[in-house]
């Protein structure tokens, strides 16, 4: 794919994508605290540097960036966050971490085929994730929520949305 004067492989960005995402937030990888307060994880191999910055705890936006090469490339690739614990369990420490423990090992299951946040359904005994994504990976968007089914309520939601980063083309005459 033509990103400007870059050509990009489709399946090299999406298997470096899957490959961030299981080495970031959701493996409790390395992350470093900008003096906004916000957090971020980065992943670099190969072509590809992988920038994940968020801020907030019960409400948490924030946005995933692949760039060419360096911190400071050309942006390629772009997924945007917005949500978090639902308002009701503001306060809830409890809720809050078996929540946001849970889906950090739903994001651990993020494919090849849904690179953009867990799996399309994962649950355990007591929590259910469900992820429901329109688009590819040119340009996506989607939803996310955690159910406590011991409460069966929703405790945690997010919209997300992304995709490719086409460049300005200069023509010069």
């Amino acid at each position: 794919m033509k990103l400007g004067q870059l050509e990009v492989n489709l399946s090299e960005l999406t298997e470096f994508i899957v490959k961030a995402k299981k080495n970031g937030y959701a493996a409790g990888g390395e992350k470093r605290r900008e003096p906004d307060g916000s957090k971020t994880f980065t992943f670099l191999e190969g072509n590809f540097h992988y920038t994940d910055n968020y801020a907030g705890s019960y409400r948490a936006p924030g946005n995933e960036i692949v760039r060419w090469k360096r911190e400071d490339g050309q942006r390629i690739w772009h997924l945007a966050y917005s949500g978090g614990i639902e308002p009701e369990f503001w306060g809830n420490e409890e809720i809050k971490e078996s929540t946001l423990a849970f889906l950090k090992e739903a994001l651990m299951l993020v494919s090849f085929d849904h690179p953009f946040r867990g799996p399309q359904k994962y649950e355990n005994k007591d929590l259910k994730y469900i992820m429901e994504v329109a688009g590819n990976i040119r340009r996506f968007f989607g939803t996310e929520e955690t159910t406590d089914k011991r409460l069966n309520r929703i405790t945690f939601s997010q919209d997300f949305m992304g995709g490719l980063v086409i460049p300005k083309i200069i023509t010069r005459q």
